[in-house]
């Protein structure tokens, strides 16, 4: 692929200037894009993130948690003279928005990542340097036993983050998009046309799809990296536009020291030079497996101590040297 790039993701603001550190310090090949956010839009964030060497903001967005822009759009009065006001409301419930038509859903979605784009236009106009965007994430709830219907929703709000709106200057802009690894084992079912459009409009709207591969730092770290790939080998499998993601697909890692909620990590008390043995093992191991990135997630609680910054650091900018 001939960008190089990486992301580093959901931290604390008052913790990023160690956690730019970090990376200045982790010999990161000097062709990388280094991005880096979390959540919401903030000039502060973006000054600090875009004054270090390579470095690209990217704020991130909730797919289905109720957040400010669910409640009502967000537009200048001009704007909204050019907006049609279908859809311009309350976004319904959950348990009401999965009664609706498919097509009343999929345009929740579409206004839900419109109003994304909202927040980062305005946000430009205001002199703020935003330069991509993350959206968090393409959950399990996609794969259950209303699947078909969170899929609609989300296809949407790809839609709408992605092209925004026309009739206000948006372009077509690609991002970050999370996704679960049970999601993306779905790539290896025969798509009908649901499922056909939600690939689809999934590859219009990533720079990189990210697979969370959040692995316990135990036994055979080559072994527990070939696991982690399944979500990539299923898109691999499937048709040209599968194939096409799995091509942009990136290894979303986590540092390992915040245990529990899914994070998996250091769940057997290594040292730290355990650890980091143990996760250059698994990052050699994929990128021989060949992927389009790596990306480290969640910079918090223990995650935020400063040699926890820096080991990620370094084995995010290990993994690149090697592609």
């Amino acid at each position: 692929m001939p960008v190089q790039a990486t992301l580093f993701s959901y931290f604390e603001v008052a913790n990023l200037p160690r956690l730019l550190d970090a990376i200045a310090s982790s010999s990161m090949p000097a062709q990388t894009r280094v991005h880096v956010g979390t959540y919401g839009v903030s000039a502060d964030t973006s000054s600090l993130i875009r004054s270090s060497r390579g470095g690209r903001y990217a704020p991130m967005f909730k797919t289905l948690e109720r957040t400010a822009g669910w409640e009502r759009r967000h537009l200048t009065t001009r704007e909204q003279r050019l907006v049609s006001r279908r859809f311009s409301g309350r976004v319904p419930d959950e348990p009401d928005l999965l009664r609706l038509s498919s097509a009343q859903r999929t345009g929740w979605g579409i206004e839900i990542g419109r109003r994304y784009r909202d927040l980062i236009r305005h946000s430009r106009q205001a002199g703020i340097a935003v330069d991509s965007w993350q959206l968090e994430e393409l959950g399990n709830q996609l794969v259950g036993s209303q699947g078909r219907a969170y899929r609609q929703f989300v296809r949407g709000t790809l839609q709408g983050i992605t092209f925004g709106r026309a009739e206000l200057g948006d372009r077509e802009r690609k991002g970050w998009v999370w996704s679960t690894r049970r999601v993306l084992r779905l790539a290896s079912l025969a798509p009908d046309h649901e499922l056909t459009a939600f690939w689809h409009q999934l590859n219009r709207a990533s720079f990189r799809l990210l697979g969370e591969e959040f692995p316990d730092f135990v036994g055979d770290p080559a072994r527990a990296a070939r696991t982690q790939a399944d979500g990539q080998r299923a898109l691999a499998s499937g048709g040209p536009v599968r194939r096409a993601l799995a091509g942009r697909y990136a290894a979303g890692m986590t540092p390992g020291y915040r245990i529990g909620h899914g994070y998996g990590g250091n769940v057997a008390g290594l040292s730290r030079a355990e650890v980091n043995r143990w996760r250059n093992g698994y990052v050699a191991e994929r990128a021989r497996l060949g992927v389009a990135g790596f990306a480290e997630y969640h910079f918090t609680h223990e995650n935020s101590r400063t040699t926890a910054m820096r080991d990620a650091a370094r084995a995010v900018a290990r993994g690149m040297s090697m592609l």
